[in-house]
């Protein structure tokens, strides 16, 4: 008898989006799900408000406009659904407000969300629909960044890998037959955009480069729709076992491991790996009630690659988000906050920030460099001409339920008017509710 052949790594995360159940999930994955959804839509509406999202949104309409998919930009305009996901997922990152997932290296959400959103909303679907390809989606493309920053030995953006999650929770959204979906992520993988990470951090552009995430929610949507016309994959990097540090083991976890548990909410809109310091320095503001015009030189003590963010006159909300000396001397204006307020022309143009900007100095941390990446550790000292305030070590903290809650209003509701995120938080809940219902406050 011939020995059956062994599944290929593509035909396994396929058997997995087609399987995969929320019912069979551990209780907690439906109400994350849930809440992943709201927060990556209330990072899209405030990411709408900025000047790039503006641009892509005029470049969709002209490009890929008349379709049945919503722009929620809050005109009410549609577009096909490769178009609608360019324009809602680069909205979702402008802010970098959106979720992140340190096992990923990235914000898996906001690129295979709006790529779903899009397809379930042309099909008809519902809430419930949109929750059952957003679970394995998400996971596959978690598993994806694991496999492709070992195959690859870069720091690859979210855009790189999240294109492959888009493209399979297209494919669940839209039913697609096993070898219709197995070439949708094979599609996705090979045209993804490349989204060199430290080059953006280090040279952010203008044009919304960054993270890639709007080009991989394009590409991973436009892959299923080739997909679905008769065009062909050549597998994924999950077939590529043979290279060193890629094995099965990310996958042996599917339906298992769920690293949707293990993402978090970003609290502020600036780099993750700023948030630390921003921390750190409003303890200090807290504990000795420091007065910003004393401090003579604030030093910023990181792992290497955060200090490379060293943009002193950020001239777009981009840079301002990437440069961690604006972001120190924001926070220590602001008494230990940022906000979406701190990227607009007016705070990036204020003197007194700018001055205080070039008294930042950044360096690496031995410390926080060995934990690095497992841990985003930053060290604060800031120096008056009276006395040093030293803050220790801070890492990531994770946000309470009325943080959250705090968050998704300032977003949300300042974009598109008081009770948006109650009216959210309620549709949310219904499975049954057609998602055009919940995408209703996008309405004029």
């Amino acid at each position: 008898m011939a020995e059956a052949p062994v599944p290929t790594g593509t035909s396994r995360i396929v058997k997995y989006l087609g399987t995969e159940s929320r019912a069979n999930a551990p209780d907690p994955v439906d109400a994350e799900l849930r809440r992943r959804v709201i927060d990556t839509l209330a990072a899209i509406a405030g990411g709408h408000q900025f000047a790039a999202a503006e641009r892509m949104s005029a470049f969709v309409r002209s490009s890929f406009g008349g379709g049945d998919a919503t722009v929620l930009d809050g005109t009410g305009e549609t577009a096909t659904p490769v178009g609608a996901t360019l324009a809602n997922a680069l909205a979702g990152n402008i802010l970098d407000v959106d979720d992140d997932n340190a096992v990923a290296g990235g914000h898996p959400a906001v690129v295979v969300l709006p790529a779903i959103m899009a397809a379930v909303e042309s099909e008809g679907g519902t809430v419930g629909d949109l929750l059952d390809a957003f679970l394995p989606a998400y996971e596959i493309a978690v598993r994806t960044a694991i496999a492709l920053h070992a195959r690859t030995g870069m720091y690859n953006g979210s855009g790189s890998w999240g294109a492959v999650g888009a493209a399979a929770g297209v494919a669940r959204a839209r039913e697609f037959a096993p070898d219709v979906a197995a070439d949708a992520v094979g599609i996705a993988e090979f045209n993804a955009p490349i989204a060199p990470v430290m080059r953006s951090l280090a040279l952010p552009s203008s044009s919304m480069t960054k993270d890639g995430i709007g080009w991989g929610g394009f590409v991973g949507a436009t892959a299923a729709d080739l997909a679905e016309r008769g065009f062909t994959g050549s597998g994924t990097v999950f077939d590529e076992i043979e290279y060193e540090g890629l094995d099965r083991t990310s996958l042996d976890s599917l339906g298992e491991r769920y690293y949707l548990l293990d993402g978090d909410y970003k609290p502020y809109p600036a780099c993750r790996w700023t948030h630390p310091g921003i921390d750190a320095i409003a303890a200090q503001v807290a504990d000795h009630d420091v007065d910003p015009r004393s401090v003579e030189v604030v030093r910023v003590g990181t792992h290497e690659n955060a200090t490379v963010m060293t943009e002193r006159r950020p001239s777009t909300p981009s840079e301002a988000e990437y440069s961690f000396p604006y972001v120190a001397a924001r926070a220590l204006l602001n008494g230990g906050n940022f906000t979406p307020a701190d990227l607009t022309w007016r705070a990036r143009e204020d003197e007194t920030t700018l001055a205080l900007a070039d008294r930042v100095e950044l360096a690496v941390d031995e410390e926080a460099e060995a934990r690095y990446p497992e841990e985003y550790l930053v060290r604060i000292e800031l120096e008056t001409p009276s006395r040093t305030y030293e803050s220790g070590l801070f890492g990531l903290r994770p946000l309470t339920a009325d943080e959250r809650e705090q968050k998704w209003e300032g977003l949300l509701d300042d974009a598109l008017g008081p009770g948006t995120t109650a009216t959210l938080r309620e549709r949310i809940e219904d499975d049954d509710l057609p998602i055009e219902e919940l995408l209703a406050p996008w309405a004029p």
